[in-house]
């Protein structure tokens, strides 16, 4: 382990950029680069919904994705449920009954992790929007390449040639894997080194969570 934080002190993201509130009419938003890929979401609610969709117990969560083409796919369908599960698991549902939240997440530039790029903007939306959180969330990318080696934040020749591709999403609070979507083929020890290397690069991405936060909060105050 002890090698791995040494090789994990050097690693540095993609290049991240954010901007909150980018979007006037909605409770929360964020657009979010990671690299060359960008993504924008937006949150709304809680707000009032149809009695045949309210449930008693929580709020209703809906997660819309759309891509640069605009045409859907079973691909956005995938992203949608992945965003959907993080959210579940983060969101304090139970605080907001019989109503509605709506995440709207989209596409405006996607040169590899996509995924993960759209999940990390999402927190940050909801950050913004005010509604209560269990925890924050953070998703890291790996992909597992040709030699069997565990490549962090891959390019788009990277993930191409890429014998397994790896998201998962952790949690700020104990670093718990909230979250994992896998596909590609690999053995159980390295898919529990591919976990071990993303979580500890998501203290990056929780850090500048902190800062990108910090700095709005000194702007609105």
């Amino acid at each position: 382990m002890g090698s791995e934080e040494i090789k994990l002190k050097d690693f540095k993201l993609k290049p991240m950029k954010c901007e909150l509130n980018f979007l006037s009419k909605s409770d929360g938003s964020a657009i979010l680069s990671q690299g060359a890929t960008v993504a924008l979401a937006s949150v709304n609610g809680p707000l009032d919904v149809k009695i045949s969709s309210q449930s008693i117990e929580k709020t209703t969560l809906e997660v819309l994705f759309s891509s640069k083409g605009g045409k859907p796919s079973v691909k956005d369908r995938y992203k949608e449920n992945v965003i959907r599960q993080t959210c579940e698991e983060a969101i304090l549902s139970s605080l907001y009954p019989r109503t509605g939240i709506t995440i709207t997440v989209q596409e405006l530039e996607d040169y590899g992790g996509l995924l993960s790029t759209c999940v990390n903007c999402v927190c940050l939306a909801l950050l913004n929007s005010g509604v209560a959180m269990r925890h924050v969330f953070a998703a890291v990318l790996c992909a597992v390449d040709g030699r069997g080696d565990i490549v962090l934040e891959p390019a788009v020749e990277q993930l191409e040639e890429a014998r397994a591709v790896m998201n998962f999403v952790f949690d700020e609070r104990d670093k718990s894997l909230v979250t994992g979507f896998t596909e590609g083929s690999f053995s159980e020890d390295t898919y529990k080194e591919a976990i071990e290397r993303c979580r500890s690069a998501s203290d990056l991405i929780f850090a500048f969570y902190r800062d990108i936060v910090s700095k709005y909060s000194n702007v609105i105050g």
